[in-house]
């Protein structure tokens, strides 16, 4: 043949140049038709529309590893759709800047609920969030942003290393390289994924077959053609060439020749080859992309940090297998970030590659206690999940759940509040606004109750929220308001057969904050007995509790009205015998001396307590369901003088429930008694007071900072008898101690590490204490009255006195000379040198008629018509009043 003829070269290659034209046409067609299906795929969803983000965080102490999320990926995988018309994809994402390294999973919002499910159920104490897409800061002004689509290096059936393969958390790797950014700068991680039908397999099991039987690997369609197009053009050149020199040669023949005979040989290393691929094919599949940005102030720096995450994964790379290296597409940065905010699948093959559950959950998943990457945003405290039984209101609301967002408001019931509620916090954790808004509550549902505010801000900012039917109510007690004194005697008894319950806890109150002296047995002695003796002598105060040491004469006054034989014996015998050793009694009683009377030096407490009738009846206020508000702020009346009368205020509320002994329990009102700071109050008899309050329907509510404050008895007490006890952030000591309250719920960390107005509760509901769950307490309410000027107007108005009048008859009783025989209930009568009585009084500064008959009867004990006429004829003597004479007759006869 001529081959410089060109007809005849065409005749002879025909068949060849036809098969070449074939091939080119069909090798366009698929190219085509590969184009047109991306299309299809960027318009048929391949974008999340209308997501939202949600913020995932685990406890630093989480146990669960890769392992967690390769179920929870297994889960997903059967609820994510993936059809030909539907494309349903996720993203989960993280994310490093100055707030730290985060996780998030960006998803459809009709899916949300399905992969919260799934989280929950790999992750239970992991809290998520919904939050504001945090992609939406991008494209700021002053930063240049970097970034890349990565892909596979080989087919999709070649694995890569996976969790299994790593002694360590390959997690840690990836943090590890995103903690370093620079000031500002910023770097995303994007893991894009949809679910895969079974069948994605069948070319990797093709791939394995083919090597096993020795022949070729199969290639896409269009791979092959190009091959096929290639071998056909480089014979067809060959044979052209041959055929110059020889044509009777024929390269085909040679080359199926030259073809090897039988099955090679598989080598080891092939054969651990296919057995990881083999691996790979029998879990899930996932389409999957990865995208990832940086961001800095300059190019340099953002490509630095690019780098440094695209090297991290690395480690998943294997030499003989697969590895994940940056996609060969190159898109600008801005079309980058634009795909990454909308969270656009990959359209190119490079970008899209299969991972299995495994490989995906290498890559991604929560953080462990194992990745020690200081940087990650941990949960700070667990949530707890409340009891199904939880009251959604009651008597108060409490705050509201906050596990896994359900946002529940719940309460206390009434029944569940008898058994005391205990708060426990540091200082500016909301311990304060609970109570206050528990007590807000109170007062407007008609209940009474009573405030003991160590600080006295708490007691400003309440005044501003009593309801305006209810000012009627209000009785506040403010030792500070020097000028409007209150009258509260500490040994006025509301049941005569308490006073061994009565000197008790005065006894209790003097220990506890007369810690630095000697307190022994004798001092014990001499002090409960001068109590005793008071308490058996009506209107007598504590101001009669030095004088009765030191002058002779009010003490032979006051004992010739005592009966108890017992303390009698103790002044006529003891007392008289230890006189006649002064050296040894100045000793005895001198502790005494220096501790009474360095309270009562105050004018403000001495105006308060040594007024013989109370003005503040604790009783009434119990019975009636008044408010009390007490002001014991140690910025104003000192630290000590604010203790001492907050543990005597509690004793008296605690002796006036019990008072309530004779009504029945169904007929006690309750009354809810709130102590901020209480540690500074609890005495030792605080145990008796928590175990015996609830059934007198003395509610308590008790709040302080610190466990470490608390005698043992008390703490002791306070952990047998309370019912709900609700904790805020605390310190480690405390948190050691109250973690076996709530273990295993919760950890001595997740106590130390709770939000402010974050709470965990044990809660009383219908009796029993629940299991420990987490919740927000609610804000101060705010709506106020503003009618704080007005309360306190009221106040003093009905239960203080001026000043000027308290001082003057202390001063007058503290000039009295007492003598034997002196008529009981007349502390104005003066006594002369001589002993007569010479009447002395002031207009204005009488004591009514029935004040002086009450505390005569129960000494004289005058009740014929004659005893009355003689008590009205010393009255006439010692009193000056406007009242008629037959009035006060009349009233008198009343009493007796």
């Amino acid at each position: 043949m001529d081959i410089f003829n060109l007809e005849g070269f065409v005749v002879f290659y025909r068949q060849e140049l036809i098969w070449i034209g074939c091939g080119i046409l069909l090798l366009s067609f698929i190219l085509a038709v590969r184009q047109i299906l991306h299309n299809r795929k960027a318009s048929r969803g391949y974008e999340i529309k209308n997501g939202v983000c949600l913020s995932i965080q685990v406890p630093k102490f989480n146990e669960k590893d890769a392992l967690a999320a390769e179920q929870m990926f297994a889960s997903l995988h059967g609820l994510i759709k993936y059809t030909p018309e539907v494309v349903e994809h996720i993203s989960f994402e993280i994310t490093s800047g100055v707030e730290g390294i985060k996780f998030y999973a960006f998803v459809p919002e009709y899916f949300k609920g399905f992969v919260e499910s799934q989280i929950y159920a790999q992750y239970p104490s992991a809290e998520i969030k919904t939050v504001e897409d945090y992609t939406l800061i991008a494209g700021q002004k002053g930063y240049a942003f970097v970034g890349c689509d990565m892909g596979f290096v080989k087919e999709s059936f070649f694995p890569i290393k996976t969790f299994r393969d790593f002694e360590v958390d390959p997690l840690a790797a990836i943090t590890s390289a995103m903690e370093n950014f620079e000031e500002d700068g910023k770097i995303w991680m994007q893991f894009l994924m949809y679910p895969l039908e079974d069948g994605w397999q069948k070319k990797g099991y093709n791939y394995i077959d083919m090597i096993k039987s020795g022949k070729e690997p199969p290639k896409p369609i269009y791979i092959w053609l190009i091959d096929f197009l290639g071998r056909e053009l480089r014979d067809f050149f060959l044979q052209f060439i041959a055929n110059i020199f020889d044509p009777t040669t024929s390269l085909t023949s040679q080359a199926a020749a030259a073809k090897p005979l039988g099955t090679p040989r598989i080598s080891a290393g092939q054969e651990l080859s296919l057995k990881a691929i083999e691996d790979k094919l029998t879990r899930l599949g996932f389409q999957a992309g990865i995208r990832i940005v940086a961001s800095a102030a300059t190019q340099e720096l953002a490509e630095k940090e690019l780098s440094s995450t695209v090297a991290a994964l690395k480690q998943f790379s294997t030499s003989n297998l697969n590895s994940i290296e940056r996609s060969p597409v190159v898109l600008s940065p801005q079309e980058l970030l634009e795909h990454y905010i909308k969270r656009s699948f990959p359209e190119d093959v490079e970008s899209s590659f299969i991972l299995n559950i495994s490989e995906l959950a290498s890559i991604f998943h929560l953080p462990s206690q194992s990745v020690e990457t200081p940087t990650i945003a941990w949960v700070s405290a667990k949530k707890g999940e409340p009891p199904l039984d939880l009251p959604s209101e009651g008597s108060v609301l409490i705050g509201r759940t906050v596990f896994r967002d359900n946002d529940l408001p719940f309460g206390i019931k009434r029944d569940d509040r008898r058994h005391h509620m205990y708060i426990v916090g540091k200082t500016g954790t909301g311990k304060s606004t609970l109570m206050k808004n528990m007590f807000i509550k109170d007062i407007r549902n008609g209940e009474g109750a009573a405030f003991v505010d160590p600080h006295g801000d708490a007691i400003e900012d309440l005044l501003d929220y009593i309801p305006e039917e209810r000012l009627g109510d209000v009785v506040i007690f403010d030792p500070s308001d020097a000028e409007n004194p209150v009258a509260l005697n500490m040994l006025e008894m509301f049941n005569p057969s308490q006073k061994n319950l009565y000197a008790s806890g005065l006894m209790d109150v003097f220990k506890k904050f007369w810690q630095d002296i000697s307190w022994g047995p004798r001092l014990e002695h001499i002090l409960r007995n001068c109590i005793l003796t008071l308490l058996e002598v009506p209107n007598t105060t504590l101001l009669g509790l030095t004088r009765l040491l030191t002058d002779g004469d009010y003490q032979k006054y006051i004992v010739s009205f005592v009966k108890d034989p017992v303390v009698k014996n103790f002044w006529e015998q003891e007392i008289a015998t230890m006189r006649q050793n002064p050296r040894l009694y100045t000793e005895a009683i001198s502790p005494i001396q220096n501790k009474v009377g360095q309270f009562l030096s105050a004018s403000t407490i001495r105006n308060i307590v040594g007024q013989a009738k109370s003005s503040i009846k604790i009783d009434d206020i119990i019975d009636s369901g008044k408010i009390l508000l007490v002001n014991l702020s140690k910025g104003k009346i000192g630290e000590d003088n604010s203790a001492i009368l907050g543990a005597m205020i509690i004793s008296r509320l605690q002796f006036a429930a019990m008072a309530r002994v004779v009504v029945s329990e169904e007929e006690r009102r309750d009354f809810y008694v709130y102590v901020d700071e209480f540690q500074n109050f609890a005495t030792s008899s605080f145990a008796a007071i928590l175990s015996e309050a609830r059934k007198y329907r003395l509610n308590l509510v008790l709040g302080h900072q610190y466990i470490t404050q608390l005698p043992d008895t008390v703490k002791e007490a306070i952990f047998g008898n309370v019912g709900t006890i609700v904790v805020f952030n605390v310190g480690p000591d405390d948190a050691r101690f109250l973690a076996r309250e709530f273990m295993p719920v919760f950890e001595e960390t997740d106590l130390i590490n709770l939000r402010k107005f974050h709470i965990y509760i044990k809660l009383m509901i219908d009796g029993m204490s629940s299991a420990p769950f987490s919740a927000v307490t609610l804000s101060l309410d705010v709506e106020k009255h503003l009618l704080k000027e007005q309360a306190i107007s009221i106040s003093r108005e009905k239960f203080a006195k001026e000043r000027v009048m308290i001082e003057e008859r202390v001063k007058r009783w503290s000039e009295t000379k007492f003598k034997k025989g002196m008529e009981l209930g007349i502390p104005e009568k003066r006594i002369t040198e001589e002993g007569e009585g010479v009447p002395e009084s002031k207009e204005g500064e009488s004591e009514s008629a029935a004040e002086v008959a009450a505390s005569s009867r129960e000494v004289l004990e005058k009740t014929e018509d004659s005893k009355i006429d003689q008590a009205l004829e010393d009255q006439k003597v010692s009193v000056a009043t406007p009242e008629p004479f037959s009035e006060k007759k009349d009233k008198l006869k009343e009493i007796y």
